[in-house]
């Protein structure tokens, strides 16, 4: 019983985790909008694959490695870039038709979506951080004690899928309205979207900044 208290305790702290707006939620959105499930599911499927990657480094003692500063920097330095890009591609987006056309969207592409959902959560290393907080407070319930291997692969686990359900929940719903949306408002959509993604790239230019300061 306190394997699956555990379980459900990791999959609602990631469920969480994933509802403020961030890179992988705009992309996710985007692909929904223009009805490309596929591509946005990859996104997910990229990004989850990060979040749990960074799981494994965190509960499984790798950490100490992303404590070194200049990694940290380069982290952050190249979550920025990537964010410039994608505001860049998402603002030039919001000045052409927004009409959901499968056919002429170059969002559909599986191989770019499942790299960009996986290069913008890996440019997080701060992920690890929300493992181990969600590993203190599962102590402070006494559900890790000790905290064996198989019950940090649960802990993973039911986290992953928390972050993946919310994901998967936000495509659907735009997916869904997709077809009650006008298409001046898509293109607002879209220019709203590359201006968050730009404010979401400051934290990553002060944090690299930050980072590299201290460093050297």
């Amino acid at each position: 019983m306190g394997t699956l208290f555990l379980f459900l305790l990791a999959m609602s702290l990631g469920f969480l985790t994933a509802i403020p707006v961030g890179g992988s939620q705009i992309e996710v959105a985007k692909r929904a909008i223009h009805g490309h499930l596929r591509s946005a599911g990859l996104v997910i499927l990229g990004s989850v694959s990060s979040d749990v990657m960074y799981g494994v480094i965190s509960l499984y003692g790798l950490a100490p490695f992303l404590k070194i500063r200049w990694v940290m920097a380069a982290f952050n330095a190249v979550g920025a870039i990537v964010l410039w890009v994608l505001a860049y591609v998402t603002l030039k987006q919001s000045r052409k038709s927004q009409q959901p056309d499968i056919k002429s969207s170059s969002l559909g592409r599986g191989r770019r979506a499942y790299l960009t959902g996986f290069s913008l959560a890996v440019t997080n290393p701060q992920m690890i951080l929300t493992w181990l907080y969600g590993v203190v407070l599962a102590k402070h319930l006494g559900l890790v004690t000790p905290f064996t291997n198989g019950l940090k692969a649960v802990f993973i686990a039911g986290g992953a899928i928390g972050l993946g359900a919310y994901l998967i929940i936000l495509g659907f719903v735009l997916h869904r309205l997709k077809h009650f949306i006008p298409v001046r408002a898509l293109e607002k959509i879209y220019f709203w979207l590359g201006i968050v993604l730009i404010f979401l790239s400051f934290f990553f230019v002060y944090n690299a900044v930050r980072y590299f300061s201290s460093a050297v």
